[in-house]
């Protein structure tokens, strides 16, 4: 889950929600990919996080019962290599170039982490590293052929992140995003209010709507995520609307 503090209570968004996010900026984002490449691709970006029940992981409440931010460390000596199973089985199910993206997405948030010395996970990601290399064989793409499709997937969520985690500085200040599919340095800023600029300037319109949806929880703290789980379905949905504007 993402969670940030609101006047409120807390502001939740779920995985999924920040990952069509990512996917619209993919949808929007100007690079000459033919179909059967850049539908799996999107597809991968819309469901990178998927294979969790947020609400309902024990691991989402802290330890003094509140919602747990996804980037808060939950203090386990042992990592639940569940979800990461999850979304790779549901990956592979679907296409193999959508296994090696989500593959080498995981790769890219774990393999340096201090997860990976857990020995569970760091067996998946040895596991990994032989699955996309039988992979490339088989769609007969190179690795720097892949490295590019997956520095889009990236860039995507990254500026998805920024978007959700209300990252982006106020005033006009500028900060980057991430290093694009062509290793271009973008940098993105506000305009106004919920309009959004990125220079240089990556899609094919000048301007378009993104949105995310979110639940305001006004409970500050659970006794379990049984309980957690009960509010946020019983919590209406909210929406933010952003305009990409190129200046």
């Amino acid at each position: 889950m993402i969670v940030t503090s609101h006047q409120k209570g807390w502001k939740i968004i779920n995985q999924r929600s920040h990952g069509l996010l990512a996917a619209m900026l993919a949808y929007q984002y100007d690079i000459d990919l033919p179909n059967d490449i850049i539908v799996p691709t999107i597809i991968t970006i819309a469901e990178h996080d998927d294979g969790a029940e947020e609400t309902n992981e024990e691991k989402n409440l802290t330890e003094a019962g509140a919602p747990r931010n996804f980037t808060v460390d939950d203090g386990s000596k042992k990592s639940d290599i569940k979800q990461k199973l999850a979304v790779m089985e549901m990956a592979s199910a679907k296409c193999q170039l959508n296994a090696l993206l989500t593959s080498l997405h995981i790769d890219f948030i774990f393999s340096d982490s201090k997860e990976a010395k857990n020995c569970e996970l760091n067996k998946f990601l040895k596991e990994q590293v032989k699955n996309r290399k039988e992979i490339l064989d088989h769609l007969e793409i190179d690795e720097k052929y892949a490295n590019r499709l997956y520095r889009f997937v990236e860039w995507c969520d990254a500026f998805s992140l920024l978007i959700c985690l209300d990252k982006i500085q106020p005033e006009g200040r500028k900060m980057e995003v991430s290093l694009s599919p062509d290793n271009e340095m973008n940098q993105t800023y506000y305009l106004e209010e919920n309009v959004i600029t990125v220079e240089p300037w990556p899609f094919k319109s000048n301007h378009f709507k993104v949105f995310y949806e979110y639940k305001i929880i006004e409970q500050l703290k659970f006794k379990t995520i049984q309980e957690f789980n009960s509010v946020c379905k019983s919590t209406k949905v909210q929406r933010t609307d952003f305009t990409l504007k190129r200046k």
